[in-house]
């Protein structure tokens, strides 16, 4: 392989590891001040309980439509 084609993918991945750090960092950063628009997740014994579709269509509506 090239060496110039080598650097350049080198190069490449570490502006590609930087920029996912940076917008993980910004991400949580924007959670911790704002904890109030976290998005409650109900939880549910183990045991093979299970939530009411109407239920489960209440929660998952908002969470993937907005």
């Amino acid at each position: 392989m090239d060496l110039h084609l080598r650097r350049r993918r080198k190069e490449m991945y570490e502006e590609l590891c930087a920029r996912v750090v940076a917008e993980t960092s910004a991400y949580l950063t924007e959670c911790l001040q704002h904890p109030e628009l976290a998005v409650h997740i109900p939880l549910i014994p183990a045991d093979g309980s299970r939530f009411p579709p109407s239920f489960a269509m209440s929660f998952w509506d908002p969470v993937l439509l907005d």
